[in-house]
């Protein structure tokens, strides 16, 4: 094959390697307006305290019953209000996870531009997400549940 059909092909690859970058932001932009209309809602103490995070695990909401002081001890709230937050954490840290995972999938089946064009960036990683952070409770030990970590 002579330099001008490399050359070509070369070009070609990418091209297309380049549609399929744009194909993947314009996908990212999408799932981070569906991420941001993200919320879960969680309760404890038989329903009466009730929490909503957004879609960064930041509370949103926090009510209580009337009927809380029926049953439960005013002493207890705190620790209800705070396990009714860190299960909604979780649940919108799943829910954040299952949005990103096909895009995930599809940045690991692209090529990298250098395999095409010597010491081009590797795109992918500018389409990678950002790796959750761990909280960690007051002994240094992480906590049960890692924080959610926005994409911009």
């Amino acid at each position: 094959r002579g330099l001008g059909m490399d050359n070509d092909a070369a070009r070609h690859e990418l091209i297309n390697a380049l549609a399929l970058v744009q194909e993947q932001f314009a996908e990212l932009a999408a799932v981070e307006e569906e991420r941001a209309a993200l919320s879960a809602t969680a309760t404890r103490a038989d329903g009466t305290v009730t929490v909503t995070v957004n879609a960064d695990g930041v509370v949103t909401r926090t009510a209580v019953g009337d009927s809380y002081l029926d049953d439960h001890e005013l002493t207890d709230l705190g620790w209800h209000i705070t396990a009714a937050a860190q299960e909604a954490a979780r649940d919108v840290e799943w829910r954040v996870a299952e949005l990103h995972a096909p895009l995930a999938q599809r940045r690991e089946e692209m090529p990298s531009l250098s395999d095409i064009v010597d010491g081009a960036p590797d795109i992918r990683d500018l389409l990678s997400p950002a790796v959750p952070a761990r909280h960690h409770d007051g002994e240094g030990e992480p906590a049960e549940y890692p924080t959610v970590r926005s994409v911009r």
